[in-house]
């Protein structure tokens, strides 16, 4: 069974020198999900990636929780493009070869 580790928000928050209420915003807009331990608000480090990448957005171009909202989404997509071209590839080679 795999063992989930976390970080709490406040550490965080304290961390970056960001508000908590931004990361609130983040989960209200379902770009991360805050979990309740030991009665602290905490996010699996597995989210870090992501929660970084959207501090930095928001502080170092100004970008409001809209925003980043639209801009995950976009991303994904691409992602998600990025994969089918790769996998639509894969078939045409099968079918050249």
């Amino acid at each position: 069974m795999e063992q989930s580790t976390y970080i709490s928000i406040e550490e965080f928050c304290t961390h970056y020198n960001i508000d908590v209420s931004l990361v609130h915003q983040l989960e209200e807009f379902e770009l991360l999900s805050i979990e309740i331990t030991d009665e602290k608000e905490v996010i699996r480090t597995t989210e870090l990636p992501k929660l970084e990448k959207m501090v930095r957005l928001n502080q170092e171009l100004e970008i409001n929780p809209q925003g980043l909202q639209a801009i995950h989404h976009l991303l994904e997509q691409i992602t998600h493009l990025q994969e089918e071209v790769l996998s639509l590839r894969r078939r045409l080679n099968r079918f050249e070869n």
